[in-house]
């Protein structure tokens, strides 16, 4: 049941000055958002950079939504895959990772892109969530640490699992400075 995931959270952290300036970013989605060919189909754009430990700034898309998040454990680049994967639970972390590098990529090649905010290369968290499907329990992560270290080809003891039991089952990532 676990193979039908479709939730998957892939944030990169970067590393900020306290109090950033977001707004470079709602000029950023506002330009994404009038794209017509774009594959996460954008379709909002919201503004909650007033809120210290929240969403940030994002662009929702029928497919996919991508954010700078403030949410623990810090500022970073959030891809949250929605719907359109398909295959293993590995191809479909694997898909989540291209996606959210892929968009990383778009958004730091940006003109607008501040230059205070640099990626943490390697430093990356990854959440599941659906917890009815998933919940965060110590079967689930049997299940899953297996398949997210065989798709970032990476040691299963590499992950670090959160320990919040009423949250979603989540990893810190650190992945080797070449990837």
């Amino acid at each position: 049941m676990i193979d039908a995931l479709q939730r998957i959270d892939v944030k990169q952290l970067l590393d900020a000055p306290a109090n950033p300036d977001l707004d470079a970013f709602l000029l950023i989605f506002n330009r994404w958002r009038q794209q017509d060919d774009h594959p996460s189909d954008w379709v909002d754009l919201a503004d909650y950079a007033h809120m210290p430990r929240g969403p940030g700034i994002l662009i929702a898309g029928k497919r996919d939504t991508f954010s700078v998040n403030l949410n623990p454990p810090g500022l970073g680049l959030l891809t949250s895959v929605r719907k359109a994967l398909e295959g293993t639970l590995e191809d479909r972390f694997r898909e989540a990772f291209r996606r959210a590098r892929e968009l990383n990529e778009a958004v730091l090649a940006e003109p607008e892109y501040p230059k205070g905010l640099t990626v943490m290369q390697g430093a990356w968290e990854v959440f599941l969530n659906d917890r009815l499907l998933v919940p965060n329990s110590d079967q689930s992560d049997r299940i899953v640490r297996p398949a997210l270290a065989v798709a970032l080809g990476i040691a299963p003891e590499a992950l670090a699992r959160h320990s919040n039991p009423a949250g979603r089952l989540g990893y810190s990532v650190r992945l080797p400075k070449a990837r």
